[in-house]
């Protein structure tokens, strides 16, 4: 009796143990199984906008912030130092651009006064010539009034020459179309309206990039998640652009597993799959692929680069890995990015397939216990 009930287990046992080799030889012809699947979530890399030494490190490693919380400050002097400084160079910028308006006024007098004095001289240069007509003064007298007209028109032009001088310091190359909409209009001593300099929206430039550098001193969090790898401390210099620590957030998480690419017929968009994570040995989880990488970095052929030929003394080699992402359903939020796990794909069109696929994930998680 106890003979056959010995020969009945192990032909149960080596019945089982054919079937699932079986199974595994054929599963990725008819369901897809892999134990190369890892936890991903999105995780945001954590690095100054400025280089400073840590003053204060607000977190601790594995404390949950919001967006908006402060991570971490750098030493604000320099930058302080900074702003004033940019906040000097605009008010002298402000200072000179109000001195340059106050000399333009006075050069646009000044050519107002420059023909006021080459009509008058033009008049009697007309009335020397009528009068020179009628033989009533000499041809000397006539010369120098001619003269003094020539040179009141010719201080005219000195005198634009300098209004555009002054102009051109104050506004550069810009040609104005309209003088009253462009341009300082004079009117009862009053100056309507002002252009700004370049100089000036150069030092305001120069004041908010150092308002802003200041204000990037505090380190703050974009989005919430966990501080993960933290390793900062105060007094340590920190470079701008340098990853400083991770955020990683917990609510969004996906499966990553690589599959036999001779499987692809089977990884579709959407197709069931169970899941068995090493960290819960004994649950299966049921979950879908979302999609699958469509490219796969070949090292032998970079870019812009001559093709390297392997040759491969083998019969068979080995086959590719489709990268495949996966949701599943009610995944413990426990898991840490990293967790490894393995999946089997739901055939769907054969119930035998289905129920051995099922039984071989199940019995896999129930190996992680002592494995």
């Amino acid at each position: 009796m106890k003979d056959a009930i010995y020969k009945y287990a192990i032909y149960a046992v080596l019945g089982c143990t054919i079937g699932f080799s079986a199974f595994l030889i054929s599963s990725d012809n008819l369901s897809p199984f892999t134990t190369q699947a890892t936890v991903h979530k999105n995780v945001a890399n954590i690095a100054p906008q400025v280089s400073g030494v840590i003053t204060h490190v607000n977190v601790q490693n594995g404390q949950v912030v919001k967006a908006g919380d402060v991570l971490f400050s750098i030493d604000k002097h320099s930058y302080t130092l900074a702003v004033r400084q940019a906040k000097a160079e605009l008010d002298q910028a402000q200072e000179a651009h109000s001195a340059k308006w106050q000399e333009l006024q006075s050069a646009e007098q000044i050519l107002s006064q420059r023909n006021i004095e080459w009509h008058n001289t033009n008049n009697n240069l007309i009335r020397y010539q009528r009068l020179l007509y009628k033989g009533l003064i000499t041809q000397q007298d006539f010369d120098d009034a001619n003269a003094s007209a020539n040179v009141a028109k010719s201080a005219i032009a000195v005198a634009q020459a300098d209004v555009l001088r002054i102009k051109a310091e104050l506004f550069g190359n810009k040609i104005f179309e309209d003088q009253t909409d462009e341009m300082t209009t004079i009117a009862n001593n009053t100056i309507k309206y002002q252009a700004k300099s370049a100089a000036i929206t150069i030092a305001e430039s120069k004041l908010a990039s150092a308002k802003l550098d200041l204000a990037h001193t505090n380190v703050v969090a974009q989005t919430a998640g966990t501080v993960s790898n933290l390793q900062l401390q105060t007094g340590s210099y920190v470079n701008a652009g340098n990853v400083s620590l991770f955020l990683v957030n917990e609510a969004t998480s996906w499966l990553s597993a690589d599959f036999n690419e001779k499987g692809i017929a089977h990884l579709q968009t959407g197709n069931p799959v169970w899941v068995s994570f090493d960290a819960f040995p004994g649950q299966v989880f049921a979950g879908t692929i979302i999609n699958q990488d469509r490219a796969i970095f070949d090292a032998s052929n970079s870019t812009n680069q001559l093709s390297t030929v392997v040759n491969d003394s083998r019969w068979i080699r080995e086959q590719q890995k489709i990268r495949t992402r996966i949701h599943v359903n009610g995944a413990n939020a426990a898991l840490i990015a990293g967790s490894r796990a393995s999946v089997i794909v739901k055939n769907g069109h054969n119930r035998v397939v289905d129920t051995i696929g099922y039984s071989w994930i199940q019995l896999v998680s129930w190996f992680r216990y002592i494995y």
